[in-house]
């Protein structure tokens, strides 16, 4: 079950908040703590619960930044278009963790995120999301509703990225129905 009890809690936190400046090069932090309903039977965090505490992560910066306002006031949703997660430690539960997350590229339909979650200084697991925004109709382009909030930035990719995107758009093949 999603934690909705997390993005509530997230949500009241934020009420009050003063938003933030964004800033395209900083890298911003959430901080959680794995319990019980994100464990698996090893005892350790379930591998789809990484992407829940990155997608948190993503809620959190589109909260302080005044994204998230933006995008319910115009009846927009926050959607995935593609991600690659790697994972190289376990991920204990009842310890803080951090997810630290990294804007590393937009272009016309997607943000393009790096996801680091830690664990007592070491890495366990990391993820390349793409993200994007869509309405009725279609996808709103990241430069625009970044203009709209007030920011001007010109889209760009980090070479790694856009390998990735090269990859899973074109080299990739999607599977035939069966």
């Amino acid at each position: 079950m999603y934690p909705y009890h997390r993005l509530l809690k997230m949500v009241f936190r934020n009420i009050f908040r003063k938003q933030e400046v964004f800033d395209i090069d900083k890298e911003y932090q959430f901080h959680f703590r794995p319990g019980f309903g994100d464990i698996d039977v090893y005892p350790e965090v379930n591998n789809g619960r990484h992407f829940v505490f990155c997608d948190l992560a993503r809620y959190d910066i589109a909260f302080r930044i005044g994204l998230f306002k933006y995008v319910r006031k115009n009846k927009y949703a926050f959607v995935i278009g593609g991600s690659t997660m790697r994972y190289r430690k376990r991920l204990a539960p009842f310890r803080k963790a951090t997810v630290r997350s990294k804007i590393v590229g937009f272009d016309e339909k997607f943000y393009y995120f790096q996801q680091t979650i830690e664990q007592k200084g070491e890495v366990k697991s990391s993820a390349l999301i793409r993200a994007g925004i869509r309405f009725k109709g279609g996808s709103a382009p990241p430069g625009e509703i970044m203009r709209d909030l007030g920011y001007e930035l010109e889209p760009f990719m980090e070479p790694w990225v856009v390998e990735w995107a090269r990859w899973d758009n074109e080299t990739r093949p999607w599977p035939e129905p069966m």
